[in-house]
């Protein structure tokens, strides 16, 4: 009745509307019993079974069952799985227990946590965009810290209750993490810095609090008596501890870019990227006109030595432009001297004395920023910004040692005079560290998502720790090594300093420096404004590791854009840029379809060291078709209901344990009208694949799609299809799976393009049906081939449909990588095997092996984890790229 007539007032949200009666009821119900609480005690409270405590509990009852059944007609894409049903559920379950045991005043002591949802349900019901601050805060003060309180006060009472208790803050615990790192990353009228130190206080009060009531129970209950049980509470208060913990670490290292870019606050004291490498490869001169990214402004201004006609230096972060800014102004209108104290000895009372007159020549953004900020030279400049605060705290433990005296010299050789410096190498040297470097990067301005690249390849977190062991054991004493120099000395010396800073140079920036333009903005958005005095067409494109955090959708625009030639002259344009990602390509698919060449170490030292690729494209493909990275399709979802979850569920386990032999024919007839909504979770990163794996930029005009089902992949990319008129051929076994996706087309305006083709891929009949062989330019295979019993056939067969140059894709679960006889990897074969999908290593092993006759463009392993389940199986994206042969049959690139 409620529902329905809030309903008729066509208000918000109205998968919000019970949950505002019922969260409203309860939180009465809550207050209520508080005061008897205070009035009578808490243990007395919640021990006593009253007829209240009963009505408030069948009550919320009530509200699990109707929310699951109206939802279920209503608004059911708003029921998910884990927070629906299984909310309700447990709810539930946990209810009826309570009343069949007399135990309702537990729950009913409780019910005043409900008040954060009435704030939450309000908002949604008025169609607030906002998550209000209010409903975290009493989030946190009710669902964790009194919540912790009663969990450990109903222990005496009952240990199942006290169980319960623990579980429930583990999960509101995740639910206010997940809160407040959504919620900080909007702007409100509340600095963030303010947000952050307001939950820090709160979080270290609740860990203190828990502490507390952690001994007192121990000392109580179980000092002498039960040492297990005391461990067991020692666990959960440091488990908890640390997740309290992980929520500020988390929030602050998604966030401090964002807050410095916002706040104008410098990042980048030094620009840590080695411009020797850049001048190595990219050779620039005066007909060149290069866009970087300003960073520190060290590389724009040792890039300007080289002699460039003209520079353009862009940066999101004012502050970074304001520090450029300043350099060039101290080269221009002081002597050289002046200049070196300023930024090799953070010369303070200097820069009071001059700034004066360089202020006079300043912009805006530039008066402002020094105007507020001249402590960051006061304090030594060596130390400012986000990363040089890892350089301030680790310059107290350096000089003790003699670290800081022992850089000073400069001799060239490593330093052994310590035990603890010996000591940290050699933890530096094991990958044993990483997971705490997660912690630590955002100190050094790296974000986390930069250093989640090192994770992605097997053995790649060693590889990255021998990297860093090599730089605190060689790398980082060698003479010119002025990074590293810079923070461990604390200032540069004429002996070790960037190549800028030297006198010999300081003429020659002074007659270039004008050629340098600063811009405020995006990468694409300083592309496209051209600020560049000639107005010639940019030949150098230098984005030091910006890519490395970007998702791929923003690095498909960032190179859709650059690459145009309206703005990049690819007769003499190159591309170079770094990455902390291992292995022997790009670490994006998109960056891959630039075909870059990989600078190895060997060749192309790199002083600063972290760096595990450096990549350029000397020159871009003629035939680059960048404008298919800009072309935007509608976002495409498909919502699975729980119905039709159980029902293809159902058909999996019917045909795993009843079926002997896998037909995949049958198997799909059964469940091909709810096919779509279950495998959209079971089968991650098919969007991936057909927009970012697959090579747009070749403008495919045939595409065989192997085992395409419904037609689901080419959802994702109907723009795609139609802009480059691509012929697309739909292969599938399942005549009834073709059948849905004929309909799918239709919707899609897209038969005009589609082929539908039904049968074996490895029938010359359905061959027949097909183009002519070796004259494909794009062939996909989306989760099929491991259902492909001849599978090694199947995929000569697809290499063979290839025209030289033509491309396939493929994503595919597998066994992971370095893994494969592992206990959980051995379980994930055998259960997918039940369904007739066998997870082989031997498929990815066989594809980019370059004898079989493709050329590995991208490969990347991920888990994923199986609807409603722990589990997390690995899949695979895959592209290739078919070589040819020379006169002798032997394959060539």
């Amino acid at each position: 009745v409620v529902y329905f007539g809030l309903r008729l007032t066509k208000m918000g949200n109205r998968a919000w509307y019970l949950t505002v009666y019922s969260s409203g009821v309860a939180s009465s119900f809550g207050i209520y019993f508080a005061q008897q609480a205070y009035l009578n005690g808490i243990y007395s409270t919640m021990t006593t079974e009253t007829e209240w405590s009963m009505y408030a509990s069948i009550f919320f009852i009530a509200y699990c069952a109707m929310d699951l059944v109206i939802g279920s007609y209503e608004y059911d894409e708003a029921i998910d799985y884990k927070d629906g049903w299984v909310h309700h559920f447990f709810f539930i379950a946990l209810l009826a227990w309570l009343l069949a045991s007399g135990l309702t005043g537990l729950f009913a002591i409780a019910l005043i946590e409900e008040v954060p949802t009435v704030i939450l349900a309000l908002a949604r019901v008025t169609m607030s965009a906002k998550t209000p601050f209010l409903f975290g805060l009493t989030f946190f003060v009710l669902r964790i810290s009194y919540h912790c309180y009663l969990t450990y006060a109903v222990i005496e009472y009952s240990t199942v209750a006290f169980v319960i208790g623990v579980i429930l803050m583990r999960s509101h615990v995740k639910w206010f993490h997940r809160w407040l790192a959504g919620h900080l990353k909007k702007k409100g009228r509340m600095p963030l810095s303010v947000k952050v130190a307001v939950f820090a206080c709160l979080i270290l009060t609740q860990t203190l609090g828990h502490g507390y009531a952690v001994y007192q129970m121990v000392v109580k209950n179980y000092l002498v008596a039960a040492s297990g049980a005391v461990m067991v509470h020692l666990v959960i208060f440091f488990y908890f501890s640390a997740k309290m913990i992980m929520v500020i670490q988390d929030v602050y290292t998604q966030n401090f870019i964002m807050d410095a870019i916002n706040k104008k606050k410098v990042i980048y004291n030094i620009s840590w990227e080695d411009p020797r490498v850049d001048h190595q490869v990219l050779k620039c001169g005066p007909e060149d006109v290069v866009l970087t990214i300003s960073s520190a402004g060290c590389n724009v201004l040792d890039y300007m030595i080289e002699g460039p006609g003209e520079m353009v230096a862009v940066d999101f972060n004012q502050a970074q432009l304001a520090v450029l800014e300043l350099k060039i102004l101290c080269i221009k209108h002081l002597a050289w001297e002046q200049f070196w104290q300023i930024w090799s000895r953070s010369n303070y009372s200097l820069f009071l004395e001059v700034w004066p007159k360089l202020r006079e020549h300043a912009s805006d953004r530039c008066k402002d920023f020094w105007d507020d900020n001249s402590d960051l030279i006061r304090d030594n400049f060596m130390f400012a910004g986000t990363s040089g605060l890892m350089a301030k705290i680790l310059s107290f433990p350096a000089g003790f040692i003699g670290l800081t005296d022992y850089m000073r010299k400069n001799t060239g050789k490593p330093y052994r005079d310590s035990v603890v410096f010996n000591l940290i190498v050699r933890f530096l040297s094991s990958s044993a560290w990483i997971p705490v470097g997660k912690w630590l990067a955002p100190l050094g301005g790296v974000p986390e998502k930069q250093l989640n690249l090192v994770m992605k390849t097997p053995g790649s977190c060693q590889i990255f720790a021998t990297k860093i062991g090599e730089i605190f054991e060689k790398i980082m004493w060698e003479k010119d090594n002025y990074f590293y120099y810079a923070y461990v000395a604390g200032r540069w010396d004429e002996h070790c300093c960037p190549r800028y800073m030297m006198k010999k140079h300081f003429q020659t920036l002074r007659d270039r420096v004008d050629r340098i333009t600063l811009f405020h903005g995006s990468v694409c958005e300083a592309v496209q404004a051209m600020p560049q005095k000639s107005k010639k067409k940019f030949t150098v494109y230098s984005l030091l590791d910006s890519m490395d955090w970007m998702p791929e959708e923003m690095i498909a625009n960032q190179i859709g854009t650059i690459t145009d030639e309206k703005y990049f002259n690819r007769d003499t344009g190159r591309i170079f840029w770094r990455s902390f990602a291992t292995g022997d390509r790009a670490h994006s698919p998109v960056l891959a379809q630039l075909n870059p060449t990989m600078l190895p170490d060997t060749h192309y030292p790199d002083r600063v060291g972290w760096y595990l690729t450096q990549l350029w494209t000397p020159k871009l493909d003629k035939k680059f078709n960048n404008k298919n990275l800009l072309i935007q399709e509608k976002p495409s979802t498909i919502k699975a209901s729980v119905k039709g979850d159980l029902q293809v569920m159902y058909t999996m386990a019917t045909y795993g344990l009843t079926t002997q032999k896998k037909d995949a024919k049958a198997f799909y007839k059964s469940q091909a009208k709810v096919y779509d909504g279950f495998r959209e979770a079971l089968l991650p990163d098919r969007d991936n694949l057909l927009l970012h794996v697959v090579p747009w930029t070749t403008s495919p005009k045939t595409w065989v799609s192997v085992g395409c089902g419904t037609a689901r992949d080419i959802e994702y990319v109907v723009e795609h299809i139609k802009q480059n008129k691509t012929n697309v051929y739909l292969c599938d076994l399942s005549p009834e799976l073709l059948g849905i996706a004929d309909l799918r087309v239709k919707e899609l305006g897209l038969s005009e393009f589609v082929t539908f083709v039904e049968g074996d891929i490895n029938s010359k009949e359905v061959q027949a049906k097909l183009p002519p062989m070796g004259s494909i330019d794009l062939v996909t295979c989306s989760y099929c081939l491991t259902m492909i019993p001849q599978w090694e056939k199947a995929a000569k067969t697809m290499i063979s449909m290839l025209r030289t140059g033509g491309h396939l894709a493929i994503v595919d679960f597998t066994a992971k990588e370095d893994c494969q006889t592992r206990m959980d990897q051995r379980f994930y074969k055998f259960w997918f095997g039940m369904d007739g999908v066998w997870l082989n290593e031997k498929q990815p092993a066989f594809l980019r092996n370059p004898k079989n006759g493709l050329s590995t463009q991208w490969y990347q392993e991920d888990p994923s984890r199986c609807p409603y389940t722990i589990l997390y199986p690995t899949h695979y994206q895959f592209l290739g790229r078919k070589m040819g042969q020379n006169s002798a049959g032997d394959i060539k690139q």
